[in-house]
This record gives structure tokens, sequence and C-alpha cells, in this order.
């Protein structure tokens, strides 16, 4: 039940967290454009804190995978399952909508 508890988590994080990072990115794409004009181009194509927010979703899970007295591998497992589901409803709920 735990294990299922951090999958459900993590899966329901997961499409916030993509649908955020998209706008995100898609607003660095004027910022790239105006760093190219007359310069080499210093924006880079995914904003830092979209990277960071990634990274706080997976310590995220890991801390409430350590809570919830999980061994490392259903942790591991755990992150890849909700994943995966997450980012599944995110295709399904989002970008189907948006074709």
């Amino acid at each position: 039940m735990k294990f299922l508890l951090s999958v459900g988590l993590t899966g329901a994080a997961v499409p916030f967290l993509l649908r955020w990072g998209r706008n995100e990115a898609e607003g660095q794409i004027d910022k790239m454009q105006a760093a190219v004009f007359n310069s080499p181009g210093t924006e880079a194509p995914i904003p830092t804190v979209v990277v960071m927010a990634g990274a706080g979703l997976v310590a995220g899970h890991w801390l409430v995978g350590s809570l919830l007295r999980l061994p490392g591998w259903q942790k591991a497992l755990a992150l890849v399952i909700g994943g995966a589901v997450g980012a599944t409803n995110f295709y399904y709920t989002d970008l189907k909508r948006r074709s």
C-alpha cells in the first residue's frame, strides 16, 4: 500500500511539473531569439528553474519514500512507474487536447 501511495503521489505531481515546465520553456524561446541577435547566444533552451524543479520532484519523491520506509529499490521503481503514469496522463490530457 505504501508503494502505491508513493507511485500515486509522483504520478499526480508529474503532469503539473511538465505543464509548468513546458510553459517556462516556451517563454524561453523569445529570450533565446533576442540573445542570438548580434551575439553568440547565451540563453539556455531549458531554464535553470525547470531543471531545479525536476530535481526537487525527484528529491521530494525520495523523501516521501524514506518517510514511508520504502527500500531503495522500491523508491526507484515507484519513481519510474509514477513518472511514466504522470507523463502518460500529461500526454493524453494536455497534448492531445492541444492538437
